[in-house]
């Protein structure tokens, strides 16, 4: 199917969806140590295994003490992180623009899927099963790794995206690159897979009306397994969800500047993305249960 086809499709039904718009609450403000950890986790992509590692530890430890992760409640399940500064994406390919203008947005949930199962996901080459705002259009075109990452023989995966978004809010197509890594997290010796996964754009994208954009992006997401050999919880929070639940927890925390039509605000804007979000991880687990009957 051609673009200009996909699009006029997509533009109907945005025009349809855009009146019945509601106003979707924003998650709440994160602590400083949420901050650190999430922040420190995007920045650490490319250091070494022990520096990526102890990050991705930082994470599961303030993710489970932070949020109710196994909430119906998406709300309940995410924060909103610190802007990010010029400083923060200096080593990272990205459009002329301040980041601090992004919106961030952090949705954690927890999946009966192991990191195993999912990576599958990550080796597809048509993503339109697993994207609910990208139902028409998502190629995912392998850079590195494709034949190997999958068996761990290498760590990383490098991947080209090229999307048409969809939601109540905007459509535009974009581009985007998202690199894998696998780490383990033992330390003990025996080996405790997870994997990380970071996000950017390298330029800005237009709608074709020119009223709605991408202009930067960047996202950290992490897979972590729920064997009990991470955080455990000993009583101190209110929730009692901890790494031994079986399954995966899935984290992905979002920086993103776009540029609308509609009159919507920041709170809109996050309260969608949040949604947006927890969508995806029921889509990628719907996927899943279909994939492995």
């Amino acid at each position: 199917m051609d673009r200009a086809h996909v699009t006029a499709r997509a533009v109907t039904a945005v025009l349809v969806a855009a009146p019945l718009m509601g106003c979707p609450r924003p998650p709440p403000d994160a602590d400083d140590e949420f901050d650190d950890a999430m922040v420190g986790l995007l920045l650490a992509f490319e250091e070494d295994d022990e520096a990526l590692a102890q990050a991705l530890l930082d994470v599961e430890d303030e993710v489970y003490t932070s949020m109710d992760v196994e909430s119906r409640s998406s709300l309940d399940r995410s924060l909103s992180p610190r802007r990010l500064t010029w400083d923060d994406v200096e080593a990272i390919e990205h459009p002329d623009r301040d980041p601090a203008l992004t919106i961030p947005v952090c949705v954690a949930g927890v999946s009966p899927y192991t990191p195993e199962q999912h990576k599958q996901i990550q080796l597809l080459d048509d993503h339109t099963p697993v994207e609910p705002y990208s139902p028409e259009y998502y190629v995912r075109e392998f850079l590195e790794g494709e034949d190997c990452w999958g068996d761990r023989s290498c760590s990383l995966l490098r991947t080209h995206n090229d999307v048409l978004k969809t939601n109540i809010l905007l459509t535009v197509y974009y581009e985007f690159y998202k690199d894998f890594r696998w780490l383990d997290l033992s330390t003990d010796g025996e080996p405790r897979w997870a994997y990380v996964a970071r996000s950017w754009q390298s330029e800005s994208f237009w709608s074709d009306s020119g009223k709605s954009a991408f202009l930067q992006s960047f996202t950290i997401e992490a897979w972590l397994p729920r064997d009990g050999r991470g955080w455990v919880d000993d009583g101190s929070t209110e929730w009692t969800a901890d790494s031994t639940g079986g399954g995966t927890l899935r984290v992905l925390s979002v920086w993103g500047e776009t540029k609308i039509g509609l009159d919507a605000s920041d709170d809109q804007i996050a309260g969608t993305t949040r949604l947006g979000i927890d969508k995806n991880f029921k889509a990628a687990d719907d996927w899943l249960e279909e994939t492995l009957q």
